[in-house]
């Protein structure tokens, strides 16, 4: 049988699912050239999500991260995102903005991009994708997977048509934020999909949070998939993209070649754990089936997030209401893709349509914005008396989608000029006074980074050490138990 190749997204997708994004740079580099030699086709390391988290929580250079790892991981190819026409914002940005974003990516170490919009609207990515073509990288397009009347199989092979003849992308991949996409449906989608694009490769990204994963993969294998994206354990499953170590097992007892160094995968795994069990951080572990995912269709990481705000608040016990009501808000809002930021726009919305006891009487500027073209076209329109309520009730001051925006970088180097690119992007995206602070902690050397814990150093040094059996380690409540 044919080679399956396996992409990780450890330090990418894994702990923004599972460890809302916090997982610094100091915890990434000591197994960062045991993944290099771990024989992945593809490493995943970076988004708009990681840029925000490294800025506004780790007080942490995003751009030294980058650069940092490719120091490390000289063998294999470093990918980050482009989503929509965003670069590190929500909101589309001039089209300047965007290519820059590109360059000064790859400037700082990556080769390949995978690029995703929210409404499929390619206008939003064809100049990215066509300007990181010019400058040599590699580029897949993604094909967000969504459950709806208008998510078909032929709307998937249109897309894919234009990926390749609008934007000129290298391969393609199906994901799935919501983890729904079934074996049943996979046998259907991957195979029009192959028919459409022929030798072009066609990865899968799948999320593990509704129990599907494994038993997905393997069917889109079957049925022709090249690429897999996994994340190594324990930083795998749940809210998570499926574990690594179980991806091969299973494709390598259905016959399928997976050419992994499964030892050096082990002990970067060990590595993680220990660093979950310092940090306090939670160890993901597969799901049971529940149906209700169906319906509301609400990525992991959303999910999580929008259960704490709501028990932080006291209304913990409205959870499955405001799911209920997703799944009511995401039908009348046209069938948007949970997917970043339209998966927080429904989220909210129906959050408010419970708490206020009233359906729209409250809107988010955002959804408005949504609902008049501000993030693209519409796959499908808005219910017409939701959009009543919508132009009732939102902010009187958002007007129609006006087009492109006026080019920033000018205005950008006027107010900065003494700021390189990389600098400039950040002050684009966030308040002058948190690109200060990395700025002045890069002025203290090269690649300045945040150090470990005391405890987190001590972790790491004895996981490796290869002459201790077994160690026990206590502090407080907590234990630590390392074998070998």
């Amino acid at each position: 049988m044919p080679a399956v190749k396996i992409v990780d997204t450890t330090l990418r997708d894994g702990h923004q699912c599972l460890w809302a994004t916090r997982m610094s740079t100091p915890m990434m580099l000591p197994v960062a050239e045991k993944m290099d030699r771990s024989g992945f086709d593809v490493i995943e390391v970076m988004g708009a999500v990681q840029f925000d988290t490294c800025v506004r929580f780790l007080a942490e250079d995003p751009w030294a991260r980058l650069r940092a790892l490719k120091q490390r991981m000289t063998k294999t190819p470093l990918q980050a995102l482009i989503r929509s026409k965003c670069a590190l914002s929500f909101e589309l940005q001039p089209t300047d903005i965007a290519c820059l974003w590109v360059e000064r990516l790859m400037a700082n170490g990556i080769d390949r991009f995978i690029a995703f919009d929210g409404l499929h609207d390619l206008d939003n990515l064809v100049d990215s994708l066509l300007h990181a073509k010019k400058l040599g990288a590699h580029t897949t397009g993604w094909l967000i997977f969504s459950d709806s009347p208008i998510h078909t199989d032929e709307l998937y092979v249109e897309k894919a048509r234009e990926f390749l003849d609008r934007c000129q992308v290298d391969a393609l991949m199906i994901e799935d934020t919501s983890g729904i996409l079934t074996s049943e449906r996979a046998a259907t989608l991957v195979p029009a999909l192959k028919r459409e694009i022929g030798e072009v490769s066609l990865g899968l990204h799948v999320h593990n949070l509704v129990g599907l994963a494994q038993r997905t993969q393997i069917e889109a294998v079957k049925q022709g998939v090249d690429h897999l994206y996994t994340c190594i354990s324990p930083i795998a499953d749940g809210n998570a993209p499926p574990s690594v170590q179980t991806t091969a097992r299973n494709l390598r007892y259905l016959g399928y070649d997976v050419d992994l160094d499964d030892g050096l995968i082990d002990e970067v795994s060990r590595h993680f754990e220990a660093i979950a069990l310092a940090e306090d951080k939670p160890l993901g572990r597969p799901q049971d089936f529940d149906a209700s995912n169906f319906g509301h269709q609400v990525p992991g990481g959303v999910l999580s997030n929008l259960v704490a705000q709501l028990e932080a608040a006291g209304l913990g016990d409205k959870v499955d209401e405001v799911l209920s009501e997703s799944t009511r808000v995401r039908e009348e809002l046209g069938w948007p893709i949970q997917v970043t930021p339209f998966s927080q726009f429904i989220g909210v919305q129906a959050a408010l349509n419970v708490i206020e006891g009233e359906r729209y009487k409250r809107i988010p500027d955002e959804v408005k914005k949504y609902a008049l073209g501000h993030y693209g076209k519409l796959l499908a329109p808005v219910a017409p008396e939701v959009l009543d309520r919508i132009m009732e009730n939102g902010a009187k001051t958002i007007l129609p989608y006006g087009g492109e925006p006026e080019a920033a970088l000018p205005g950008l180097r006027r107010r900065y000029p003494a700021a390189g690119e990389d600098e400039l992007l950040l002050r684009q995206a966030f308040p002058d006074n948190l690109v200060d602070e990395i700025v002045a902690a890069a002025a203290e050397g090269p690649d300045h980074a945040p150090g470990e814990s005391p405890d987190l150093q001590l972790i790491r040094e004895i996981a490796s050490t290869s002459t201790l059996p077994h160690v026990s380690i206590e502090k407080g409540a907590l234990k630590i138990e390392l074998w070998k």
